[in-house]
């Protein structure tokens, strides 16, 4: 059993969540977004998009220049037609930790937790908007434990404000690895994944079980055009930082082993060599995503959009499924 708690909501009821709306994705590199119609699991692609970002106008979640960011965001929307969104959040932005909570109602969870935000994060809780996802704790008290991310309140405030400027109006916030581990993870599936996200000039690296994520972090290796000889510096520099993310977990997780490695993220088959070494010490299978999976199959449904080009839209997909998928 896993329940997740709704998103950053800060106004809609859950069954709001589960309108028809379109995942998008405001990334340091690009704005995109993907929309299905369709039955669960018979869905088709209705609307896809990017729009590619100049390098400072976001830098690491941050936009530099939000009268920018606007205008492109606005011609974005009306270019593709959106209106309710889900929107992401980079995992720059948020803080991630692991809790015990007694078993009991989700209000009464919410509150165990909100009392343990100083202690884990540099936010007051009426500072901070956070979602947590529930994993049942093999103890003898019967706990729960409950991983959480944690967002500042302010920081989701200024993008409803940019989004409803642009005539969105957007219904949730996730944090970018876990719209990619519920596009790729089996559904009931709990396997723990190492998912390597690569942007143009930098990539995440996160631990997910099922669709919940233990552990995230970003390291400035991007895959950005390059030639040879950067790029082989590259992954040998993401190589490195893999090691170092598996020894951590090695050291710190809570028991779960990493099964296998998942790569997304436009040009990241350039970075299968980086993690080929693993197999090497490790039982693990090193594959490239399918972002489709948890939307249709391929076999009966081809969708306008190469592989290659779909693994850029990772976190869209994620974020355009029903919440419960993936779960």
């Amino acid at each position: 059993m896993l329940a997740s708690s709704p998103f950053f909501k800060l106004f809609p009821p859950p069954k709001f969540l589960l309108m028809p709306h379109a995942g998008l994705d405001i990334s340091d590199d690009a704005i995109s977004c993907i929309a299905y119609s369709g039955s669960r699991h018979n869905k088709k692609l209705a609307t896809y998009g990017r729009m590619d970002l100049p390098p400072g106008l976001i830098d690491g979640g941050d936009v530099k220049d939000e009268k920018e960011l606007a205008s492109r965001l606005t011609e974005f929307v009306k270019s593709h037609g959106l209106s309710y969104v889900k929107v992401s959040i980079p995992e720059e932005k948020s803080y991630l930790f692991g809790t015990e909570v007694p078993s009991g109602e989700f209000d009464a969870i919410e509150q165990n937790i909100e009392f343990k935000l100083e202690e884990n994060v540099p936010l007051s809780a009426p500072d901070a908007l956070f979602y947590f996802d529930l994993i049942p704790a093999s103890t003898a008290t019967g706990a729960l434990r409950a991983n959480v991310s944690v967002v500042p309140r302010t920081y989701i405030e200024r993008y409803v404000a940019l989004l409803k400027g642009a005539g969105l109006r957007p219904l949730a916030f996730e944090v970018a690895p876990k719209s990619i581990a519920r596009a790729t993870a089996l559904p009931g599936s709990y396997d723990t994944r190492l998912i390597i996200h690569v942007m143009n000039r930098k990539t995440g690296i996160y631990i997910v079980s099922g669709t919940v994520v233990n552990f995230a972090s970003t390291v400035g290796v991007g895959g950005e055009d390059q030639d040879p000889q950067a790029l082989s510096a590259a992954v040998a520099a993401l190589a490195k930082e893999i090691d170092r993310v598996q020894s951590y977990w090695s050291s710190h997780g809570t028991g779960q082993i990493v099964h296998e490695v998942l790569l997304a993220g436009r040009n990241s088959p350039a970075f299968e060599a980086a993690c080929e070494h693993i197999k090497n010490d490790h039982p693990l299978s090193v594959r490239v995503a399918d972002i489709w999976q948890n939307a249709f199959n391929v076999d009966r449904y081809l969708p306008p959009i190469s592989r290659e080009e779909s693994l850029g839209y990772a976190v869209a997909a994620g974020l355009a499924l029903d919440p419960s998928a993936g779960d």
